[in-house]
């Protein structure tokens, strides 16, 4: 039997859509590892985009009709749009050192449009253990399916559910002895689910093991312990904007760990399954 998360028992994240996934990952493209990368289909509703002066062949996307983004969807691409950002690095060292410092053995917060959490190598007792307190419950996530089986016991009905991704998470037998008992906590089952938004492609893509996420809110969420936060330069964090009151939110930098204002959860959104690396 498969249980499901209720909907409403996360602020759930919406999913990339399958286009914008293949954009992510095209070596080739305009977008490959752009941290904003989304379309009319799949923006979160009412996400706001850093600033950015358009490309020409973004302004050109925005005045066809019959492509997948409008003017409100436009969010750049690595020519024209913001760069990731981990503390002081930018772009792709910034990528690789958020990777390096989850690989090893950190706590790591992630924001980018459709998320606010804060993650690490679920097979870390030092990270989990670090964690220990945090609020909320703690979810898994894995690169792909072929992940999910090696720490989780799934029937064919769990992985239906798993890549439908009709709900932000799939509550799952956990193999033993996997993960920690940190992760599991009381029970042996735990939440478990796939990428879903920008960031969490590209850090499972480049992470050989599960990790541990948290959904970053709450009054105190700023003390959470967390090495450092891979987001996008201009980005700024709900809440921000009691520090940085003369600017603009839009204006204000990303990479520093500020307090998350929960919002009410969004409708979840269920992409078509895709592969990524």
């Amino acid at each position: 039997m498969v249980i499901s998360v209720s909907p409403g028992a996360w602020p759930s994240e919406r999913g990339l859509c399958s286009a914008c996934v293949r954009e992510l990952f095209d070596r080739a493209g305009r977008r490959y590892s752009y941290p904003l990368v989304c379309c009319d289909d799949c923006r979160p509703p009412a996400a706001e985009a850093p600033s950015a002066v358009l490309c020409e062949d973004c302004r050109r996307e925005c005045r066809e009709p019959d492509l997948r983004r409008s003017t409100s969807a436009a969010t750049g691409c690595t020519a024209c749009g913001p760069v990731l950002r981990w503390e002081a690095i930018t772009g792709a060292d910034a990528l690789a050192a958020a990777v390096a410092a989850i690989g090893a053995g950190g706590v790591a917060g992630v924001h980018d449009l459709f998320a606010d959490q804060v993650v690490c190598d679920a097979r870390s007792e030092q990270a989990l253990a670090r964690m220990d307190g945090a609020s909320g419950p703690v979810r898994v996530l894995v690169r792909n399916v072929s992940m999910a089986r090696e720490v989780a016991n799934l029937s064919v009905p769990d992985i239906r559910a798993l890549v439908e991704r009709a709900v932000p998470a799939t509550l799952v037998r956990l193999c033993e002895p996997v993960l920690p008992r940190a992760v599991r906590r009381a029970t042996p089952d735990v939440d478990l689910f796939l990428p879903r938004t920008p960031l969490q492609y590209l850090l499972t893509a480049r992470l050989d093991g599960p990790l541990a996420v948290w959904d970053r809110s709450g009054e105190r969420a700023d003390e959470w312990p967390c090495d450092g936060t891979l987001t996008v330069s201009g980005l700024a964090r709900a809440g921000r904007q009691r520090r940085t009151a003369a600017l603009p939110a839009r204006l204000a930098l990303g990479g520093t760990s500020t307090p998350f204002i929960r919002k009410e959860p969004a409708p979840s959104f269920a992409p078509s399954p895709v592969s990524t690396p």
